[in-house]
Formats: C-alpha cells, sequence, structure tokens
C-alpha cells in the first residue's frame, strides 16, 4: 500500500539509565563510502554513520556502537517476536561476515544542519542516500553531529514495503538515552509506521501510538532501556495486528526465523555477469546463494565486452529477464555468445548458396540471415544439412553460434 513518507521526530524525557556499548565491529578500521558486496540476500537494512563536513572522524568508535546497537536490537526484536527479526546487510572481513557499515562526511556544516532542524537535517541525509542507493534496501544512520534540535534523540521515515527508508539516530542529541532504543524506534518509522487505519495514534501526531509509554514507538523516550520496552502494546496498531491495515511484522525488510531457505544458484555458458534486483546475486561465475523461501527474484544478464546474451536455460528460458519465485532450490544458466559467428557454406553437385543480407566469413551473432540453395542447370537441390534442414530451397538457421551449411544437388 502506497502512502505519503511520514517523518517522526523521538523526543527525550527521563530514563532510568544510559545505554551501554562497546566497539565491536568485526571490520575494524576499514572505513569506505560505498556499499559493499553483499552476503545477505533480499531486502535489507543498511548501516551508516554520518558527520557534518566540519566534524572530526568519528568512525571507529561509532561503528562499534552501532554494530552493538543492532546486536542488542535483534535480541530484542526476537524476544518480542520469535518468528521474525530485521534482515541487516552484512559483508565479508578478513574475520568473516558482520554487519557493513558505510561512512558519509555531509556537504555542510554541524552549525548549518542545527539551523535546519531535525527535518531539514534529515532531508538532506535522505537526498544524499538516494543519490547512490537502492530501493531494495533501508537506511539506520547513525548522525554524529551537533544537536539539530533540542530533546530530539532520531528522526526516521519511509514507506510500507517499500525503498529506500531512512531512520536517523541523533548521537548528540540525547546523550542519556540508550541509542540501540533510538535506533530501533526509528527503524520501525523507515519500514513505514505507524501505518494508516492503526486505531491509536497520538492526538495530532500520526505517527506515533499513544495507548502505552512502554511502547518502543511512544514518541517520548519515557520507559526505560530498551530491554523494558515492547513491540506494539497489545499487538493493535503496527505489528502483529489482526486489522486490515499494514503491518510490519509482513515488512519485506524482515528475515522469517526458523523457515527453510532456499538456494538459488547461476551458472554461464561464455562469459557474462549476471545480477539480482534484489541484493544478493553479483556473479561473474558460477555461485549459489541463499535466500527466504518465497522470495520473488528477477535475475538479469549482461554480457561481457566481446560476447552478447543469447538466452536463458534451466529455471528460466527466454531472452527476458529470468522472474522466479523460490519455492523450491532453482539454477538457471545464462548462455552467452559471440558478437560475430564463423558462417561456412558447402554443396554437393552443382550449385551454389546465396545468402540474403551481409555474408561473409562471419555474420553478427543472433542476425537474421536467409539462405537459399540455387541448382545449376541440370540439377535440382535435393536437402540441406547441418545448421540447416529439410528440402526446402530457403533456410533461415540460428545464428547463436558457428554454423556450418551444406547444400546438396543432383542431376535432373
Amino acid at each position: 500500500m502506497r502512502r505519503v513518507l511520514v517523518v517522526a521526530v523521538f523526543c527525550a524525557a527521563l530514563w532510568l539509565s544510559p545505554g551501554a556499548f562497546a566497539a565491536g565491529w568485526c571490520g575494524g578500521n576499514q572505513e569506505t563510502g560505498a556499499d559493499r558486496a553483499d552476503v545477505v540476500t533480499g531486502q535489507q537494512i543498511h548501516a551508516v554513520v554520518a558527520i557534518p563536513s566540519d566534524a572530526a572522524d568519528p568512525f571507529a568508535i561509532d561503528a562499534g556502537r552501532i554494530a552493538d546497537d543492532v546486536n542488542s536490537m535483534l535480541t530484542w526484536w526476537q524476544g518480542q517476536d520469535p518468528t521474525r527479526v530485521p534482515r541487516f546487510d552484512q559483508a565479508a572481513f578478513a574475520g568473516g561476515a558482520c554487519l557493513d557499515i558505510g561512512f558519509v562526511r555531509l556537504s555542510q556544516t554541524g552549525a548549518a544542519y542545527t539551523a535546519a532542524g531535525a527535518s531539514g537535517m534529515f532531508g538532506t541525509i535522505t537526498n544524499s542516500l538516494a543519490a547512490a542507493g537502492s530501493r531494495f534496501k533501508d537506511y539506520l544512520v547513525y548522525y554524529d553531529g551537533p544537536s539539530v534540535q533540542t530533546d530530539v534523540c532520531g528522526v526516521g521515515g519511509g514507506t510500507f514495503n517499500e525503498g529506500p527508508g531512512v531512520a536517523v539516530v541523533l548521537l548528540q542529541g540525547c546523550p542519556d538515552v540508550p541509542s540501540d532504543a533510538i535506533a530501533t524506534h526509528e527503524l520501525l518509522h523507515a519500514l513505514g509506521a505507524l501505518p494508516p487505519g492503526d486505531p491509536h495514534p497520538c492526538p495530532g501526531d500520526s505517527g506515533h501510538p499513544c495507548d502505552s509509554a512502554t511502547d518502543v514507538l511512544y514518541p517520548f523516550a519515557s520507559g526505560g532501556p530498551l530491554s523494558s520496552l515492547v513491540l506494539d502494546f497489545n499487538h493493535d496498531d503496527y505489528y502483529g495486528h489482526s486489522g486490515s491495515w499494514p503491518d510490519l511484522q509482513d515488512s519485506l525488510w524482515l528475515h522469517h526465523v526458523g523457515v527453510p531457505e532456499e538456494s538459488l544458484g547461476v551458472a554461464f555458458s561464455g562469459a557474462g555477469r549476471i545480477t539480482s534486483d534484489l541484493p544478493g546475486v553479483d556473479c561473474t561465475a558460477s555461485c549459489s546463494t541463499q535466500w527466504d523461501q518465497g522470495a520473488v527474484v528477477t535475475l538479469a544478464a549482461a554480457p561481457a565486452g566481446t560476447d552478447r546474451f543469447v538466452r536463458w536455460t534451466g529455471a528460466c528460458s527466454g531472452k527476458g529477464p529470468c522472474a522466479l519465485t523460490l519455492k523450491a532450490a532453482a539454477t538457471a544458466t545464462a548462455v552467452f555468445g559471440p558478437l560475430r559467428v564463423p558462417l561456412q557454406l558447402s554443396v554437393t553437385g552443382k550449385g551454389k548458396i546465396t545468402c540474403g543480407g551481409a555474408c561473409g566469413r562471419t555474420i553478427p551473432g543472433g542476425n537474421p540471415v536467409t539462405l537459399r540453395a540455387v541448382p545449376a542447370k541440370g540439377f535440382r537441390f535435393v536437402r540441406w544439412s547441418g545448421a540447416c534442414a529439410g528440402t526446402k530451397p530457403t533456410c533461415r538457421p540460428v545464428t547463436d553460434f558457428a554454423l556450418s551449411v551444406h547444400a546438396a544437388f543432383r542431376r535432373r
């Protein structure tokens, strides 16, 4: 269901205790603005450290904090719902796969973002991510710059089952509020909360429920650490409800815990590259990936510079995109052929083969060509062999690969 983007802020009140964190990221000091190659498949959440243009670089510390908060969030979330957890972007590092965290130095100073306020800063970050981001990713951003608005801990917005949604944690906005709770609150906004139709929106604030201060999406941080909060109090607003409005429990950005995964293999005949619309497949040699059962994936094949895409075989056929619903393991093979293919013509008896179009020792691969068997005087055409068949004098062979065509003539 489409709806207008809701931008919601998370405000601070009195907390019982500040959140603790540790530098627990396996990537160390490997700072990059690029989104590393995906290890996880499907719609996913990419983490980012963002700072103003004039700030010192805190990446190593903040990356550790994000990693620790994400671990805390996932533990808490599965305690609330044993069947689902957010699917976070991961990358391969020397020590193994772990959370992929990017770095963005924004174009404006901290003072400029403070003057713009939370919504203005959110718009700038969203535009920055949208320029190089993916509609199949949501973004969890830790902004480490001066407080942009009094007592505002974070800001987030998104549309149910559409990306990119963005959740921003303002690290210097509420230093006494556990950042894992802020991150969880804002991520729910990035996933599309509150959806239209929920029964308990706050008066004058349709982005937050007001039926309990213990709800993690309550507009004021007054309920204690993340472990003391609940995911949709009474499950009647945005998560696990029985109503007709969108339910974030069904979000494509959540991994189904305990549901079997299905293998998607891609293979090659010739040289090229296979990618998927969802994050997960980007291969130039045969590879295999694991997907949540029921995932809907579309593969595209691009040839190397000297080749052309011919067709799919295996789980897909034809020359168009390969669309799959992974109810079982599947393997699709992309067949590539050369841009030009050799053409060899020969005859027995007396006659010739004429070629409609530009024919030589090679012809453009895949282009249609019409061959005609023309007998000499006193001879008749008998049959084709090789890439042509039959007894009709006209042949239109498949030209995807090298072809040899023979025409047989006999005396009348």
